[in-house]
C-alpha cells in the first residue's frame, strides 16, 4: 500500500467520523441518512464528485463501508437492488446524460428505486440482437410493444433497463436503442413465472403501448447494442465479485454497496437455486427450447442467473 493510499484511507475515515458526528445513525431517519451519505460523496467513492463519490480508487470503498458498519449505520439493502447497483448505475454513469445521472443515481444507491433488466425474450433465445420488442417514436415519446421473460425483481421494480428495436430495416445489431422504462405505468403487465418449487422469483413482462419519454433514452438512437454490452460487462464484474465472496469468505461485501451481507449462502439456498434452475430447464425443454440458462448458478448477488454467458454476440 502506498503512502498516498494510506493518506486517502485515513482521510476517508476522518470524513466518515465527521459525517457520523453530524448524522447520528441511532437518531437519524434511515432514508435521510442514506441520502446525506450519498450527497457527502461516501456512497461509492470511485464515482465522480456530486454523484455519490469522490473520484477515488474503487479499492478504498471497503474503508468507508467498514467505518459505517462499525458505527451501526443503516444499510441500503443492496441484496434487493443488485441489478440497479451492479448494472443500471454503471451503465447510466457511462452512457447517460448529466440530467439522467442527477435524476437516477441517488435513488438507485439509496434503494428508493429498484430496477430490473428487460433483455431476454421468448423468441430470441441467446441471440440478444434478435429481439423483437418494438419502440416507435412519435414526437418526443416512444411507444413500446413486446414481451420479455426471465425478469428478476420486475414485480417490485420502479424502472427497467430495456433494449428495443427502433429500426427493423437495419442489420439487427444496428437497429436497437436502449431505454429506462417506467414499470409502474398502465401499459406494463408483470406476470410471475411459477417454478416447480412453488416460488416465483422470475417474471414475464408484457408491454402494450407502453410509453417512454425520449428524455429516458440512454445513449443515441441505434446505439442500443453498444450500451447493452456495457451493461452485460458490468454484470460480469458484479457476478465475479459475488463468486469471489463465495470462494473467499473474507470478502464480505462488494465495493460500492453498504452492508453487502453474508459472504457465503447456505447449503439450503444453493439447493433451492439448483431446484429453480432445474424447473426452468424442464419448462424450456417442454417447449422445445432446450435448457433455459445453462450453468444457472451465476447471478446478481445470488439472486438471478447470469446472462452475459448466455447471449450470443
Amino acid at each position: 500500500m502506498t503512502s498516498n493510499t494510506r493518506t486517502d484511507a485515513a482521510g476517508l475515515r476522518a470524513q466518515v467520523a465527521e459525517f457520523l458526528a453530524a448524522h447520528d445513525p441511532a437518531g437519524t431517519d434511515r432514508m435521510e441518512f442514506l441520502r446525506a451519505r450519498f450527497d457527502a460523496g461516501l456512497a461509492w467513492v470511485h464515482y465522480p464528485a456530486g454523484l455519490g463519490g469522490q473520484g477515488l480508487p474503487r479499492s478504498l470503498q471497503s474503508v468507508v463501508d467498514r467505518a459505517f458498519e462499525a458505527a451501526g449505520a443503516p444499510s441500503n439493502h443492496p441484496e434487493r437492488n443488485g441489478i440497479g447497483l451492479g448494472m443500471a448505475a454503471p451503465t447510466i454513469l457511462a452512457h447517460g446524460t448529466a440530467e439522467q445521472k442527477e435524476r437516477w443515481l441517488r435513488p438507485l444507491w439509496t434503494g428508493e428505486e429498484i430496477w430490473c433488466q428487460l433483455f431476454s425474450e421468448p423468441g430470441a433465445g441467446s441471440d440478444l440482437a434478435g429481439l423483437g420488442t418494438r419502440a416507435v417514436l412519435d414526437g418526443d415519446e416512444w411507444t413500446v410493444n413486446g414481451q420479455k421473460v426471465w425478469t428478476s425483481s420486475a414485480h417490485m421494480a420502479k424502472r427497467a433497463l430495456l433494449v428495443a428495436r427502433t429500426n427493423p430495416d437495419l442489420p439487427k445489431h444496428e437497429g436497437l436503442t436502449y431505454f429506462a422504462l417506467d414499470m409502474k405505468q398502465p401499459g406494463v403487465e408483470v406476470r410471475p413465472l411459477r417454478q416447480i418449487t412453488g416460488e416465483a422469483e422470475f417474471n414475464e413482462v408484457f408491454m402494450t403501448d407502453a410509453k417512454i419519454s425520449d428524455a429516458d433514452r440512454i445513449g443515441e438512437v441505434g446505439q442500443g447494442w453498444t450500451v447493452s454490452m456495457a451493461t452485460l460487462m458490468n454484470e460480469r464484474v458484479s457476478i465475479g465479485r459475488w463468486h469471489d465472496r463465495l470462494g473467499r469468505p473474507g470478502l464480505a461485501r462488494a465495493p460500492g454497496v453498504a452492508h453487502a451481507g453474508p459472504a457465503r449462502p447456505s447449503a439450503a439456498a444453493v439447493g433451492r437455486r439448483r431446484g429453480r434452475q432445474a424447473s426452468r430447464d424442464s419448462a424450456s425443454a417442454a417447449a422445445g427450447r432446450g435448457p433455459a440458462r445453462p450453468g444457472g448458478l451465476g447471478g446478481q448477488a445470488g439472486v438471478r442467473p447470469a446472462e452475459p454467458g448466455h447471449f450470443r454476440v
